[in-house]
């Protein structure tokens, strides 16, 4: 018997780190006996590269790229007999649309991944929203039970059993740790003796990072914070001025750019602690990330990170918003009375546990036998 064939189409895959993601779904579909095809722009095992990285080219150039790469994306994925194609949406553009018109086109059902429910940069067309939502869709995949509840609202009684709530899961199986803290403390440049405290990823309003650099002016002189990711949406001045204005510069390392993988690993081994403060999230695959390098996380106490973090045992959960209440879990951390070597191994085993990419996948294969 053939195996079946599950299909995703990620135009946007390494630039935003979206690679681990398709891999680890693609390595966990095989686990249960499904191939998988990755059609996005980079390398792998699973993978075509058939978009293109063209950030420094037009609009319309990019248009034009993005139509025919989603063209030869669906008419090989047609040809292997895909039993679904899988979208991720971040938010619900005329992009995102065209690559599922274009799906469509070929008679290819969609899965599509909600990753945000409503787009964090106001990126949102609510007519395009609905379409995908209500008529495009054949399932729709949210991560937990907070981003099924805010997806409803968008949705119409007829289409609501098209929704699921599947796990993102954790990266044990794409993690390499061939050098120790010491070591990828000297990569970076950074002292081997001092307490680094990680700010990782996108940086955008939602994220809070002014929180976290509020929080850093509050606690011990020996803590020093490393910020690590590009800005979207946003405008770093203004943290800054933020960061001069407390008195903290010489507290703070900026890597105020894309973060290549071999750098976020090193980031991940040479840190105590991630520190997610965000104001908003509907599922952060950072804690996931974190965890699964066995790096203990402090996050905000919204629901989607009560879903993973069990606060004093494998991470700790702050108020949200509250830049005390941060401070205060920061010192914690670094206090006797927390255990920091049983924190990060109970952080490992919950990736281990709970968040099996193999787990995950059956769900994605009983789908095709609807």
């Amino acid at each position: 018997m053939d195996k079946k064939v599950i299909s995703i189409f990620d135009r946007v895959g390494i630039k935003a780190g979206m690679d681990y993601y398709d891999k680890a779904l693609a390595k966990g579909l095989e686990d249960n006996n499904c191939r998988c095809i990755i059609y996005s722009n980079f390398d792998s095992k699973y993978s075509k590269r058939v978009y293109k990285m063209v950030d420094d080219r037009g609009k319309l150039y990019k248009l034009l790229s993005h139509i025919k790469s989603t063209l030869k994306a669906s008419y090989s994925a047609k040809k292997e007999k895909s039993a679904f194609v899988v979208v991720h949406l971040f938010n619900a553009n005329f992009q995102t649309l065209l690559t599922i018109l274009i799906a469509k086109l070929f008679r290819l059902k969609v899965a599509v991944i909600a990753h945000d429910i409503s787009s964090f940069i106001d990126g949102d067309n609510k007519f395009i929203q609905n379409e995908i939502y209500n008529y495009l869709a054949n399932y729709i995949i949210v991560h937990n039970r907070f981003s099924y509840n805010e997806l409803i609202p968008h949705i119409e009684e007829q289409s609501i059993h098209k929704v699921s709530i599947f796990k993102q899961g954790g990266y044990l199986d794409f993690i390499d740790k061939p050098i120790n803290r010491d070591k990828a403390r000297e990569k970076l440049g950074l002292d081997r003796d001092k307490k680094y405290i990680l700010f990782f990823g996108q940086i955008k309003k939602v994220k809070g990072l002014d929180i976290l650099i509020e929080a850093l002016s509050f606690v011990s002189d020996d803590i020093e914070l490393i910020i690590a990711g590009k800005v979207f949406g946003d405008d770093f001045h203004n943290y800054d001025m933020l960061i001069k204005e407390l008195g903290v510069e010489n507290r703070v390392t900026k890597m105020i750019r894309f973060i290549s993988n071999e750098e976020r690993e090193l980031l991940f081994l040479a840190s105590d602690v991630n520190i997610l403060p965000y104001k908003k999230i509907y599922q952060s695959a950072v804690i996931l990330m974190s965890m699964s390098h066995s790096l203990s996380v402090i996050a905000s106490d919204l629901e989607s990170n009560r879903d993973v973090i069990d606060s004093g045992k494998n991470g700790l959960l702050f108020e949200s918003e509250s830049v005390k209440d941060l401070a205060d879990k920061i010192e914690l951390f670094f206090s006797k009375s927390i255990n920091r070597e049983d924190m990060s191994k109970e952080a490992y085993n919950t990736i281990r546990d709970d968040y099996s990419w193999s787990d995950i996948a059956s769900n994605y294969m009983k789908l095709i036998d609807d």
